[in-house]
């Protein structure tokens, strides 16, 4: 829609979906299709998304995973006016690494025009990965929606009476998916480790997001006997930033991650955030600045990272209206999407 609004016709192609699983998918296209491919690209897919291309007059085509960037390639050896950018954004290499990747990078990068990374890690990390020129790779943020993610002092009251809290609890967030990358389980025994520092502290942690049965299943067991009726497990919502605006404070502690959107969102909210020092992280959390940044793997250093905020609400409220400037300063979906056009209209030369 960003990208709409600044005149720029937008489409949509699913390879592996029908169209009318694609237009489900958004309602901000001008035109859209699903070639319904499954896992094989056959030649028949490919005359169609030429034909789309052919139709709609597409000048840049942007691919965002493997499938994606090998039949985008396939479609230049017929449309060699087109030009292709492509976005990598994966936390695992699992684009990137294996013989496989490797060699599917070797045929298809050539016809890539350029290589959209979230961060100085990831474009860093490609072009070791890939051998691609660094010039080629433009380091662009994820961009987050100020109009939605945005500090809203109503929600406090609203959350903590859903949670059945006190209104004078200092609400401790925590989002993602149950995987062991994404490190839940640290932060549970952080903020274990933290109230164990401040034992008095009104605190109660909030886990939005979902896992695999086993998952969830540890998951809740190690919440219940390290904080007991001090967790709420809310599972997946489509509310985010109504809890990230009541809340005190986030805490992101995976163990591998290649940006983190949720960090900025939480920033735009107002809120100061612990992470681990890891992936893309460091270069939107300044430690020190707008929250803090400790090592992976160390719940006693997140543990007292958390504590320092709750023991201190001052800072936690100056360190807070710095991420908030941060996140308007630096994650601007609107400025995202000019970056974006500018880099389309680059490729166009």
């Amino acid at each position: 829609s960003n990208l709409r609004g600044l005149g720029v016709t937008c489409g949509l192609a699913g390879l592996r979906d029908t169209p009318e699983q694609v237009a489900a998918l958004n309602s901000n296209l001008d035109f859209h299709d699903g070639v319904a491919a499954g896992h094989r690209f056959t030649p028949s897919a490919v005359a169609r998304l030429r034909r789309v291309c052919r139709e709609q007059r597409v000048e840049v085509l942007h691919a965002h995973d493997a499938g994606s960037q090998t039949v985008a390639s396939a479609l230049r050896c017929v449309l060699p006016a087109l030009r292709i950018v492509m976005t990598f954004h994966r936390t695992l290499g699992l684009d990137s690494e294996g013989w496989r990747n490797r060699m599917r990078n070797r045929l298809t990068l050539p016809a890539v025009a350029r290589v959209i990374t979230a961060s100085e890690e990831r474009r860093d990390y490609f072009a070791r990965t890939t051998g691609l020129a660094p010039d080629r790779i433009t380091v662009i943020p994820h961009g987050v929606e100020l109009d939605t993610f945005h500090p809203d002092t109503s929600r406090r009251a609203w959350a903590r009476e859903m949670l059945g809290c006190s209104p004078d609890t200092t609400l401790l967030m925590a989002i993602g998916h149950f995987g062991a990358e994404k490190g839940l389980d640290q932060v549970v025994t952080g903020v274990a480790d933290a109230l164990a520092r401040w034992p008095d502290r009104g605190a109660h942690l909030v886990i939005l997001g979902t896992g695999t049965p086993d998952q969830e299943s540890a998951l809740r067991s190690l919440g219940q006997s390290l904080l007991g009726d001090r967790v709420s497990f809310l599972g997946f919502r489509t509310d985010v930033a109504n809890w990230l605006q009541a809340a005190d404070l986030l805490i992101h502690a995976p163990r591998l991650e290649a940006f983190g959107l949720v960090t900025p969102q939480a920033m735009a909210c107002g809120l100061p955030v612990v992470a681990t020092d890891v992936g893309g992280l460091p270069e939107i959390v300044l430690d020190g600045q707008t929250g803090r940044l400790v090592p992976p793997n160390d719940p006693g250093r997140l543990g007292e990272a958390i504590a320092g905020f709750l023991g201190d609400p001052a800072a936690r409220a100056v360190m807070g209206r710095a991420a908030l400037a941060r996140a308007r300063t630096h994650f601007d979906a609107h400025v995202c999407a000019e970056r974006h056009l500018a880099l389309y209209r680059s490729v166009r030369r």
